[in-house]
C-alpha cells in the first residue's frame, strides 16, 4: 500500500511539473523561424486553427490542457510523424503520451467537423467549376479540366484477421488506398480514405462521388493515356502531354506526405482503420490550409 502511495504522488508531482512548465512557456513567444521549424506551421496559421478550433476544444478541454497545446501538439504529430510521447516532451507543450492521445482525437475529431467541408471542396457551382479549369487552361492547355485523380498508400498497424487480409495491399504492406483529386496548384479537391489497400483504383473511383490513367476505365469525362503508343504519333504526343498534366496528383500526394509525415510509406499508423481513416482527412484538411498561409 505504502508503493501505490508513493507512486500516486509521483505521478500528481509530475502532473505538477508539467503544468508549470506549460504555464511558462508561451509557443507564441518564440521567433517565427523557430516557431515554423518546431510545429511546422507559422504562427498565422497556428492561430487560425485555435480560434476555428477553440470552441469545441474548450468545451471538452482534457484536464485542462489549453487550446493552443492541443492543436499545436496534434498538428506537430501529424507533420513530424513522431510518436506521441515524444511530441508530449516538448518543453513548450509538455503533455503525458495519455493526455496526448486523448486530446489529439479531439482536436482531429473537431477539424474533421468544423473545418474539412471548408477547406476540401470539389467544385459544384459554375464559378467553382471555372475558377478550377482555368489553372489547368493557363497551366496545360487544357480546356475544362476539374482535376487529376489518382491513389496512393498510407501505411497502418495490421488490423487484426481475418479482416485484416483486406488491408494487405500488392507489395505485402498493410495499407489504406487514398483516392485525392487535386486541381493545378496541388490543392486537394476531394479526399477518399475509406477503403483498404487491397482495393483497385479503379473500384474507388467507380464507388466516389466524383466519378478516372491507364488504372483508370476512358469515360466521357475522364481523359486517359494512350498505352504503348507509337513514338513521336499523335497518341504518343497525347499521352505526354496527359502525363505533364496529371503530374500534379503525383506531385500532390508527394507534397502532403512530405508536409504531414505521419502519413509517409516509411512511417504507419499505429490506430484502427477508422481512426486511421480520421487522421488522413484532418492531414489533408490541414495541408489545404498550409498552402493557403504559404
Amino acid at each position: 500500500m505504502a508503493f501505490f502511495l508513493l507512486l500516486n504522488e509521483e505521478i500528481r508531482q509530475r502532473k505538477i511539473q508539467r503544468r508549470r512548465l506549460r504555464d511558462a512557456n508561451n509557443p507564441f513567444e518564440l521567433p517565427d523561424p523557430e516557431f515554423q521549424h518546431l510545429y511546422r506551421i507559422n504562427k498565422d496559421m497556428g492561430l487560425y486553427l485555435i480560434r476555428q478550433l477553440e470552441r469545441t476544444l474548450g468545451e471538452t478541454a482534457a484536464h485542462g490542457i489549453p487550446v493552443h497545446v492541443q492543436v499545436l501538439s496534434s498538428v506537430m504529430f501529424m507533420a513530424a510523424g513522431s510518436y506521441q510521447r515524444g511530441v508530449g516532451q516538448d518543453h513548450n507543450l509538455c503533455v503525458a503520451q495519455t493526455t496526448m492521445s486523448r486530446h489529439l482525437g479531439r482536436v482531429v475529431d473537431a477539424i474533421n467537423r468544423q473545418l474539412k467541408n471548408r477547406w476540401i471542396v470539389f467544385p459544384g457551382t459554375e464559378a467553382g467549376r471555372q475558377n478550377v479549369s482555368s489553372g489547368f487552361r493557363e497551366k496545360f492547355g487544357i480546356p475544362d479540366a476539374l482535376g487529376a485523380v489518382d491513389c496512393t498508400h498510407v501505411a497502418i498497424f495490421p488490423p487484426p484477421r481475418p479482416h485484416g487480409v483486406q488491408y494487405i495491399n500488392r507489395k505485402g504492406i498493410h495499407t489504406l488506398n487514398v483516392q485525392l483529386v487535386s486541381d493545378a496548384e496541388c490543392k486537394i479537391l476531394h479526399v477518399n480514405a475509406q477503403f483498404p489497400g487491397r482495393v483497385h483504383d479503379a473500384y474507388i473511383f467507380r464507388q466516389s462521388l466524383v466519378r478516372s490513367d491507364s488504372g483508370y476505365p476512358l469515360e466521357p469525362w475522364l481523359m486517359t493515356p494512350v498505352l504503348h503508343a507509337v513514338p513521336h504519333s499523335p497518341q504518343d504526343r497525347f499521352t505526354r502531354w496527359h502525363c505533364q498534366a496529371r503530374n500534379v496528383v503525383e506531385r500532390t500526394n508527394g507534397y502532403l506526405k512530405g508536409s504531414l509525415r505521419c502519413l509517409g510509406l516509411d512511417r504507419c499508423l499505429h490506430y484502427t482503420p477508422e481512426k486511421s481513416c480520421s487522421l488522413i482527412y484532418a492531414c489533408c484538411t490541414v495541408y489545404n490550409i498550409m498552402k493557403h498561409f504559404g
